[in-house]
């Protein structure tokens, strides 16, 4: 009876060991990650940016904002979307 005990309990040690294993391996994989080009980065930024001016166009052309919101919010989005501009003006090679 005790060695067919102990041999259950080995065989269910062995299994919960190769089921961490298995578990856990993609853990300690190292992958390569991939480059970003800063000019696809920013592509993105800027169609986010001019998205979100048209957003907000229609926002307030629809009644949802008032007057005062409408330019506060459209100032911040034309800096933020001159500052995208300049970082894509800044990548283009000097000719």
């Amino acid at each position: 009876m005790v060695c067919g005990r102990v041999v259950i309990e080995a065989a269910f040690f062995v299994v919960a060991v190769l089921a961490a294993v298995y578990l856990l391996a993609p853990t300690f994989r190292r992958t390569a990650v991939p480059s970003v080009d800063p000019r696809t980065s920013l592509e993105a930024a800027r169609f986010a940016a001019l998205q979100s001016l048209h957003n907000l166009d229609l926002d307030w052309h629809t009644g949802k904002l008032s007057e005062d919101d409408y330019r506060a919010q459209r100032a911040a989005l034309e800096a933020e979307a001159a500052a995208i501009l300049r970082q894509l003006a800044a990548l283009e090679p000097s000719q």
